[in-house]
């Protein structure tokens, strides 16, 4: 792994001037801080700055490009034969929302069903009360951490929609589960490979490195003891996330090497809830699921990344944590909304189109189509990433009026893209 990461080492980068100050968007700008928390004004500069282009070259960011326009980003989300939803050129298994279609379609059906709205209307009751108790936690504990709710709300929702009996669960093990689960979005994101550069790798990340391989070995061998020696490498793939990874996209594991022994026992405790919940039919998809995997419908690995990606509470907490945000702060709408509880659906669409939970969905060219040849001006190339700007997509202002503000009147105006389009389209959009 050394050689590697040296192989890919550019050294420092000189640190680029302001972004409004400059007509073209930098590698440093997608790593910054002080633009990831104002993300309102700079996805209206772009629009400002490169209204009428369909795609951006990103500077000192090689083969990297981004598109922010709403028909844009909408159109390559469907083009699914020139652009790859996984951002790794190996195919390794990610998550169901970047399989192929034909993986797509066969792994989706254990779950689709599930998730539609009739189902999740079934469980308001339910999901309620989980609100309730989540709430009602968050004030018994006095720390007043909005961000803790937010993953157990999400956490307990969807343990509930998968069928898991929430009884027989403390809060210690629902916080355990989320625990896993923030170490493995730490390792894996930014999926879009565009987080820092190698150079601001710490002198000793390569000890750091050792010393997390070293802690796995022990884990990795209990794992493979429960799920399989075949399943355990399907899902690591230690020859290119470790020892030979690519180029792009980089992966947070290189900065937060401490995690890696997480990532087994947190497969070893899906695979434990799959198959002890399985049997059980508490009405989710695990019944189904194993009955799946014995028919060799759908792989064990399979089975296992796409609960990860059910799990994954880095969008629902973000979009939980947004709408408490401006509850507060948007004082006239939220009056309005506690007047008339009917304008709640409003508000919620309102913060996941301005406060969009995912920002950036990334996408690997693997194909120019007949479409894009007639792109004007910067145009990705086979092998190139593709940042989706969804934020800034929903602030397009060809498609919303004045795109800034938080509005409720915008139910003629088209959807958000904040859940994605075409194959992939989110599942918890209902």
């Amino acid at each position: 792994s050394a050689v590697a990461v040296s192989t890919l080492w550019r050294g420092q980068r000189p640190p680029a001037e302001d972004y409004r100050k400059r007509n073209f968007v930098d590698h440093a700008d997608l790593v910054s801080s002080e633009v990831r928390g104002n993300h309102l004004a700079f996805n209206a500069h772009l629009h400002s700055c490169f209204s009428g282009q369909q795609f951006v070259e990103v500077q000192k960011e090689e083969g990297t490009f981004i598109a922010f326009s709403h028909a844009t980003c909408k159109e390559v989300m469907k083009d699914h034969t020139s652009f790859s939803s996984n951002p790794f050129p190996d195919g390794r298994l990610v998550a169901l929302n970047t399989m192929s279609k034909a993986d797509h379609t066969r792994v989706l059906r254990f779950v689709h069903k599930f998730y539609v709205e009739a189902e999740i209307g079934k469980l308001e009751s339910k999901m309620k009360e989980v609100i309730e108790g989540c709430t009602d936690q968050f004030f018994a504990d006095g720390q007043g951490d909005v961000v803790v709710w937010a993953k157990r709300v999400h956490m307990c929702s969807t343990l509930m929609r998968l069928g898991v009996d929430l009884q027989l669960r403390s809060w210690g093990k629902i916080d355990e589960i989320i625990k896993l689960n923030d170490a493995m979005v730490a390792l894996v994101a930014p999926l879009g490979g565009i987080g820092l550069g190698y150079e601001t790798l710490p002198a000793t990340w390569w000890l750091k490195l050792a010393l997390g391989l070293v802690k796995s070995i022990l884990p990795l061998i209990f794992m493979a003891l429960q799920v399989g020696l075949i399943t355990t490498w399907e899902i690591i793939r230690p020859e290119v996330t470790v020892f030979c990874p690519p180029r792009k996209p980089r992966m947070g594991l290189w900065w937060r090497p401490e995690l890696l022994p997480l990532v087994p026992r947190y497969f070893k405790a899906l695979h434990k809830l799959l198959h002890e919940e399985g049997g059980v039919g508490l009405g989710g998809p695990f019944p189904g699921m194993c009955a799946g995997i014995h028919a060799g419908e759908i792989s064990s690995a399979e089975s296992l990344t796409l609960l990860v990606q059910l799990m994954v509470n880095m969008t629902s907490a973000n979009a939980l944590c947004s709408m408490v945000f401006r509850l507060a702060v948007e004082t006239a709408v939220s009056e309005k909304v506690a007047a008339d509880p009917r304008l709640a659906g409003d508000f919620v669409k309102e913060v996941l189109r301005l406060d969009a939970p995912l920002q950036r969905n990334p996408r690997r060219c693997v194909k120019l189509g007949p479409k894009w040849s007639s792109v004007t001006g910067a145009c990705p190339k086979v092998g190139d990433q593709v940042l989706l700007f969804l934020g800034a997509a929903n602030m397009d202002p060809s498609v919303y009026d004045c795109p800034e503000e938080f509005r409720l009147d915008r139910s003629s105006e088209p959807a958000a893209l904040s859940f994605g389009n075409g194959m992939h389209y989110c599942l918890g959009s209902s």
